[in-house]
Parts: C-alpha cells; structure tokens; sequence
C-alpha cells in the first residue's frame, strides 16, 4: 500500500488549484478594487484584519498545492506526462515568487496606510497569479476531463 496513493494526491491537488483560483478571481475583481474605496480613517485597521483573515485561508491552500504537485511530481507513476509535471510545479514556483516578490512587499507598505503607488502595484502585479492560476487550473481541467489521468482501482 502507497503512502500517498497518486488518486489521493492528485484530488487534493486540483482541490486546492480550483479553490485558489475561485479565491484569486474573487480577489482580483472584488476585493481589491474596493480597498481604494475604505477612506483613510478605516483604511490601515480594514486592511489589517483582511490581511491576517485571508492568510488563514490561502497560506494552506498553497501550501497543499505545492506539496501535491512536488510529490505528483518526485513519486510519478507514468499517469502524467512529465513535462506537464514539471511545467505545473514551475508554474506554482512562480505563482510564491510573484507572491514574495511583490504581493507581500505592496500589502507591507499599505498597512501603513493607503498609498496610492503601493494599491496600484499590488492590483496590476497580481495578475500575474491570476494568470498563472487560471492557465494552471484549465490545463488540470482538461487532463482530468480525459478520465485516464486519475486511477480508480
């Protein structure tokens, strides 16, 4: 019996891509907008608390995702074809890159209050994940939508 059967593995890793994609188009065209929106004397305490609430949803999510897709990758049984493997993980790896690159850093800056620069760096920038989650989550789509990719015995 495997430790982590590809079956197990591999549902919860499309679980957690299509529930960060469902969350980063949420993010991208409700939340975000409407952060310019607060005013400035409820600005800093608003973004505050969305910042510590949603990292209590996201961070296990991508936490799981990376996992699955690194052990998709390292204990590979041939249902997939490597090179997708790889191109997933990569594309993951970017999604924390872009992360730590400035999604942190522009979310850092606003909570010390609203500036402008910051807001627009943190909208524009993080269409990178969006794009990333959304080419990543209907890749996985159509290779699940083939039925020969997840084992059932």
């Amino acid at each position: 019996m495997e430790l982590f059967p590809p079956f197990t593995l591999t549902v919860w890793h499309a679980w957690t891509t299509f529930a960060l994609f469902g969350l980063i188009w949420v993010v991208q065209l409700a939340i975000y907008p409407l952060l310019a929106r607060i005013g400035p004397d409820h600005f800093c305490e608003y973004h505050e608390a969305y910042c510590a609430r949603i990292t209590w949803v996201v961070a296990p999510l991508m936490l799981i995702e990376i996992l699955s897709a690194a052990a998709l990758l390292w204990l590979d049984s041939g249902r997939f074809d490597r090179s997708d493997l790889q191109l997933n993980f990569a594309a993951i790896v970017a999604v924390w890159v872009s992360t730590a690159m400035f999604s942190v850093p522009a979310h850092r800056r606003l909570l010390r209050g609203f500036e402008e620069s910051a807001y627009r760096r943190l909208v524009h920038t993080n269409w990178i994940r969006t794009g990333l989650w959304s080419v990543r989550t209907l890749w996985l789509a159509g290779v699940l939508s083939h039925g020969n990719s997840i084992p059932f015995d």
